[in-house]
Parts: C-alpha cells; structure tokens; sequence
C-alpha cells in the first residue's frame, strides 16, 4: 500500500482509538485533573433509608480517563493512586491495536521504496541528503550517547525509586513505569516548592504572544502584529492572522496562529508551511505563509487561558520554526525556511526554547494576569532547576525512541521481525524503565510518520542549539547583533546552503565533528549543561 496512505491510517488510529478506563469512585481522581476528564455514573446497590433491610439502586460517581497523551501524562504525574496510574499506563501505552498491521506494511513499504532507489534500507535512503550521511554514522553517535548519560540516568532511577520506597515503606518495592512521573513530579515540586497554578498564572496566553513579539521587534526589529482576513480566509472563527513587518524591508511573511484545542482538530502542535518564499523576479519576492497549530485548553473557570511552562516551551519552539520560514530568503520555494536536511530541521526551534527560559527574556513579557506583577526572578530559577532534575533521564528515552525508529527503518532481515520484541530488547538495553508486556510504545508514536528514520534529528538540535546559544546567545539573547546574527548566517538561507557550513559560519568550530564520512554534533554544550561532562566524556564530545 502507498505509504502516504499507511502515515495517513497510521495518525487517524491513534486519534480514533485514545483508549479509555473507567475509575470508581470519583474520589480516587485528584481535583485538580478531574477537569479533564469525562464524569460517569453506575448504579449500585445500597441501603434504603425508609426500610433498612430493603435495597434500592444508588448512582455512584466516577470518572472516565482518555488516554490519550496528553490526559495520560497529567494522570500518570499528578495520581496518588498507583492503581489507577497502573490501569491508564496499561491501556494508553496498548493502543491503538489496529497499528500493529499499520506500522508492519509501513515498514515493508518504506523499505521497498528503498530497494527501488538502490538503498540497502529506509534509513540509508533518508540519510543521503542528511549531514550523519548513514545510518552506521547515526547509530555509532547514539551509542556513544547512550553511554555518557548511562551513569548519572542509573543514579536518577535509584533516586526515584529510592523515593517509591520511603513512600510506600517497603524496601523491596520495585519502580513501575506508571511510576516515574508521579514521583518525579513529587521530588521537583518539594525540592523547588512549585505550585502548577502560580507558575500558570504568569503565563497568561495574552503575554506569552506578547513574548512573541517581543523577540520579533528585539532581535530583528520587526513588528508581529494582527491583521484582518478576508471573508472565508480563516478555517475557524478562533484562527488569528498575524504579520512581521519591518519598518525598512516592510512585510516579511504572514502566520495563521490556531491555538486551541476543538473536537476534530489536528491534536499535536506543530508547524505547516502553506506557501514557501521564493524569488519571483529581480524586484519581486513571495512572501511566506505559515500555519502555527495548538491544542492549549480553555478553562471551565476562566475566560483567561492560562500556559505552563512546558506549553511557553512549546509555543516558543514552534515560533522558532515559523522565524525560520517567515525570515528566509531563497530563489526557490523548495530550499525555503524549514525545507532543510532532516537532521538540520529542529535546530532554530530548539534554539528558541531557550529565550522561554532566560529571566532576562520572561521578565519582559511574563506578567501576573490579575495584578500585572512582573514574574519572580526566584520562580523562574525553580522551574529551570525542577526542569533540569532529572535530564539524564530524559535524554536516555530519546535516545531509546532514537534506536527504535534506526531499528525499525533500517535494514531488514529475511525473516520478518516482531516489532514488539525489537522494542522489548532495545529498552532493556538503552533504558532503566522496565518492558511490560502487552504495552507496545511504538504503536502510537507519530514521528514515525514525520521523522522515520530520522528522529534521531532532536538529538542533532538539542547538542547544535546548546552551543549556539552559549557560544552566541547567552551573553545578550535579546540585542540587535545577536538577531542579526541568527537572521544573515543562519535562517535567512533555508535549505539553500550546507547546514554544516551554515553552523560554522554561525559560531565558529566546535560545533560539528566529521565522523565516518558523515557529521554528528559536538556534543559538549549540551552535556555541560546537563553537568554531565565528567574528564571521561570530555575527549569523546569533541
């Protein structure tokens, strides 16, 4: 079958089929997620008040979890219950079944397409115009990576686990899956005294789109302002238009902004080019136009929608890929903004994650929603020191998803492999979370479509952002120069220039390494970031 079909099959399972459990009784759901869930009810028998002795039918309250992401991960961080952690990890990490077939034609499909191009596999045909050059150069970074993090993510596990114990008070209970972030969550909100809904509170969606303009006008002296649609222009009433305009250039490219979350939308976030730049004539550009997609929620109680500070992170990572379309300037539309080498494609937008860290950036535009007081420089550093507890961790799951998708759409042996059991090993290998059987992570994993073979490109950015930003950004991410920078040597090209070349130019050596033919990151910003750059690691990060 096609394979644009089997994408297509593949991402409407995983919309149709969420999974669900039903929990009873309601109290077993804590208040502050029960706005997410579905309330249900089920007759039970109980006691007559008039008769005692005679029975009648009482309705009792519950909820029901969908399982889909998003709820799953609220559920799993913020449940004391671990029995209903243990039921929703169950059957959101076990649908949706009818992937399985999916995911094996997609990679019988993917691999013929291959054989046709004269490739021995999937990966190795993605990786021709990708800077690794080979899947042997992808796979030899990722061990390599796997390796540094093994020692600190081993210490992190038994520090959680150490907490389930002292919890639970059994010094022989084990850490379950269900468990990592509910406890996690638990150590960073004691160690830096986090309350979900103060942090919220300072991330009014208002502000953060005002954040948005404040790195337009900051670093490249633009305005990012709303403009008016034509009728019939918009594909929903909530949909924004916005524009950067610059006082000598004039406008530069538009954006659709589509922030909330509705019954049939898209549900991820992401980027979509609906027309890319290009040269129409000596005098005449076309100018890009870009959609922006959220799914941030509305709240029953509030008419002000409210951010945390994972969604600012969001919302900043994909203005980071819209920059990147909106402010290149190639000849042809095929070379425009993100039309780069997949391994290349993440790296503005993890750049600008960034900027939704920095104090000297959130104090600009970070504002209580009711009293307009300026974010707490003391809050910021709790949720940039909450978020860096447990990187090594982290970093380990990404690249087990990493090994996964080279497994997968690498090359294939004659007799067809079990999926589950590929999966099953590699977590053994690159991960403390233990295998449960029955669950099946790789039947609802997007990238797949998006990135196969190529998700190993987050890693690329995390390490090739970590050393724009300390070598270029860190020092003043808000001046003229800096924006300057990033827009002449870095996102005015696209895909028009080596990306290799592109990042040299942009900071000097010591961002890339040329390796068995091909290029990894250096990977040394990114690990002494993560104080995990011990004299063992150091000469290998270079």
């Amino acid at each position: 079958m096609d394979a644009h079909k089997l994408c297509r099959e593949y991402g409407e399972n995983i919309i149709n089929d969420p999974g669900y459990v039903d929990i009873f009784p309601a109290s077993r759901i804590p208040r502050q997620i029960q706005h997410l869930l579905k309330p249900i009810y089920r007759l039970t028998s109980g006691v007559s008040k008039e008769s005692l002795g005679s029975y009648e039918d009482e309705q009792e309250e519950g909820f029901r979890i969908m399982t889909e992401p998003r709820t799953l991960f609220s559920v799993l961080q913020l449940t004391p219950d671990e029995q209903v952690r243990k039921m929703a990890y169950l059957k959101g990490n076990s649908v949706p079944h009818a992937n399985h077939e999916v995911l094996d034609k997609l990679i019988n499909s993917r691999h013929e397409l291959a054989q046709i191009m004269g490739c021995k596999s999937y990966a190795e045909f993605v990786m021709q115009l990708n800077m690794a050059s080979s899947p042997e150069v992808v796979v030899s970074f990722l061990l390599e990576m796997s390796n540094m993090v093994k020692e600190k993510a081993d210490e992190e596990f038994n520090t959680i686990r150490n907490l389930k114990r002292d919890v639970c008070g059994q010094r022989c209970v084990d850490l379950e899956p269900w468990d990592e972030a509910y406890y996690t969550t638990m150590m960073k909100s004691s160690a830096y005294s986090l309350d979900s809904a103060v942090v919220a509170s300072y991330f009014s969606l208002p502000q953060c789109i005002e954040g948005l303009k404040l790195l337009v006008k900051s670093l490249f002296g633009a305005r990012f302002d709303s403009v008016p649609m034509a009728p019939g222009e918009s594909w929903h009433p909530d949909v924004l238009k916005m524009c950067i305009h610059h006082p000598e250039e004039g406008d530069l490219g538009f954006l659709y902004l589509d922030l909330f979350s509705r019954k049939g939308k898209y549900p991820g976030c992401a980027t979509f080019a609906i027309k890319g730049g290009r040269k129409i004539s000596e005098t005449e550009y076309q100018l890009p136009v870009m959609a922006l997609v959220f799914n941030f929620s509305r709240s029953h109680d509030s008419s002000i929608v409210r951010l945390n500070h994972g969604e600012l992170e969001t919302l900043f990572h994909e203005f980071g890929h819209a920059l990147h379309a909106l402010l290149s300037r190639t000849d042809y539309q095929h070379f425009a903004g993100t039309r780069v080498a997949l391994d290349f494609a993440e790296t503005p937008s993890n750049l600008f994650e960034y900027y939704a860290r920095d104090y000297r950036v959130l104090k600009k535009f970070a504002r209580h929603y009711s009293t307009g007081e300026v974010i707490p420089e003391k809050l910021v550093k709790s949720l940039n020191g909450a978020r860096d507890m447990f990187a090594a961790t982290e970093l380990q799951r990404q690249i087990f998803y990493s090994l996964v998708d080279q497994t997968l759409f690498g090359e294939q042996l004659s007799v067809p492999r079990d999926t589950n059991s590929i999966v099953a090993h590699l977590k053994r290998q690159h991960s403390n979370e233990k295998h449960v059987e029955g669950t099946h992570m790789h039947i609802r994993f997007s990238h797949f479509l998006t990135y196969g073979a190529g998700y190993y490109s987050y890693l690329y950015a995390k390490c090739f952002a970590a050393t724009i930003w300390k070598k270029l950004c860190q020092e003043d991410p808000l001046s003229p120069t800096t924006g300057t920078l990033l827009r002449t040597k870095l996102l005015q090209y696209g895909g028009a220039k080596e990306p290799a070349d592109l990042l040299t130019d942009l900071v000097g050596d010591g961002i890339v390494r040329y390796h068995n033919g091909g290029i990894v990151p250096d990977v040394t910003s990114c690990l002494e970031e993560m104080k995990l750059l011990d004299d063992k690691n150091r000469h290998i990060g270079k």
